[in-house]
């Protein structure tokens, strides 16, 4: 199930990456990446609390290296994005079985939020490394000026600035201003900015990173809540069972 829901989470992901990555035209495609990516994290909270151990943890790391891997290629980079994403998944499962281990009484909310954090990072991570080769971003290698759709943008935020002082301006003339002062603003930041469009590539992709951080919070959530129901419905389906037993305590006498 890992396997099959990785595979389909980094094939949208590609096709989202393959279009301008907030087009309102690409939104389906980020939603179909999100919500599978959701499902997956579910699977692999939950499979760090079933089959705990280093061998496991590697076993479903390295699944899901080796589908992002057979969708997007291999290269130094990429193996640098698998290696954190292997150290991060060895981490969560040292603190769900370090919770498990010194827990009295089982807390499935906790048990799958414990490792969902890292779960979280480790695949915007690797996101964000192949957003650095996507065509979204490698249409911004060897820019020589800012892309057109900033434009609109700047226009929109001098209006704003400049709506009070041209109210009482003619429709026709005030667009002749704006255009004009907009005009202005692009040609004095593109001289600011021409030394340093050569890193827009890896800026871009590290902007990703921190927008998909952003909202990571709603990943963990949702993927929290649909744990949660998973985890009821495989105890009543006797999947697994929870039992009582008497264990031994250390205590600090003087």
């Amino acid at each position: 199930m890992v396997a099959v829901t990785s595979f389909w989470m980094w094939a949208g992901a590609a096709s989202w990456l393959s279009n301008p990555l907030f087009d309102q035209n690409n939104l389906n495609n980020f939603g179909i990446f999100a919500g599978v990516m959701i499902v997956l994290l579910c699977l692999l909270s939950l499979g760090f609390i079933f089959f705990r151990g280093k061998k496991e943890s590697l076993i479903l790391s390295g699944i899901i290296g080796a589908t992002f891997f057979t969708v997007f290629g291999v290269s130094n980079f990429y193996l640098l994005g698998v290696t954190i994403l292997i150290l991060l998944f060895i981490h969560s499962d040292d603190m769900v079985s370090g919770e498990i281990n010194e827990r009295l009484k089982m807390n499935s909310r906790i048990l799958i939020r414990k490792s969902l954090a890292n779960l979280v990072l480790s695949l915007f991570i690797l996101i964000s490394f192949a957003a650095f080769y996507s065509p979204a971003i490698e249409s911004y290698k060897n820019l020589q000026e800012l892309p057109s759709a900033s434009t609109v943008f700047i226009k929109n935020i001098i209006e704003q600035t400049l709506g009070g002082q041209l109210a009482q301006v003619e429709s026709q003339q005030k667009d002749v201003v704006l255009n004009q002062v907009t005009s202005e603003v692009i040609r004095e930041a593109n001289l600011f900015l021409e030394p340093y469009f050569d890193y827009a590539p890896p800026v871009l992709a590290f902007g990703l990173f921190l927008v998909l951080w952003g909202v990571g919070w709603i990943f963990i959530w949702l993927a929290l809540f649909i744990g949660l129901l998973l985890f009821q419905i495989l105890k009543k389906a006797k999947f697994f069972k929870i039992e009582e037993r008497d264990v031994k305590a250390e205590v600090l006498t003087i």
